[in-house]
């Protein structure tokens, strides 16, 4: 696949509205993802959910967000670790309200370390048994997937480490 776009799958999107209670927000989607997600409100690539305000644009209080950045080797820093630091800083500043962030490579949880961001092992997380088979732009699941991947959990002004920690428990093994 050459695109940057790697949907997740609706068992795994399935799992995260349990956790989160619903998805108000997917910052960094399509409409053809937000099919899937069914986030209240997603913002696609041309809005640009790193520059988006996510709290004051949508809601009066914090917002629960489902975040499955798009890949890129092309831009410094990349695309994933951008939205890392963007929900980092929104959860600082009580925007969110709990979240959960796919990180399509295990080596994120380096990179995040490396860039000075807050480091995502902090965070209760998920290492899935197998590799995430995304969903491309045809709807099709990708047949050989890359890379392992982690599901990170990050409280915020909701703390449901316990209800992450038992639906994502069936995916592979969690940290909390």
């Amino acid at each position: 696949m050459n695109s940057q776009e790697h949907y997740t799958p609706p068992h795994i999107v399935k799992m995260a509205r349990e956790v989160l209670g619903g998805i108000d927000l997917d910052p960094c989607s399509s409409d053809l993802a937000n099919r899937v997600v069914r986030a209240s409100v997603h913002i696609t690539s041309q809005q640009d959910g790193i520059k988006s305000a996510w709290r004051k644009q949508f809601w009066n209080q914090g917002v629960s967000v489902w975040c499955n950045p798009p890949g890129s080797r092309h831009i410094k820093p990349s695309l994933p670790m951008q939205f890392w630091e963007k929900l980092c800083k929104e959860v600082a500043k009580g925007n969110v309200s709990h979240a959960l962030y796919l990180a399509y490579s295990l080596e994120q949880l380096q990179q995040c370390q490396k860039a000075g961001y807050p480091p995502m092992a902090q965070f209760p997380l998920c290492i899935p048994r197998r590799r995430i088979a995304f969903i491309d732009m045809d709807g099709n699941e990708q047949k050989s997937p890359t890379h392992g991947n982690v599901i990170v959990y990050i409280p915020g002004m909701i703390d449901n480490t316990e209800g992450f920690k038992r639906v994502f428990s069936q995916l592979g093994y969690v940290k909390v």
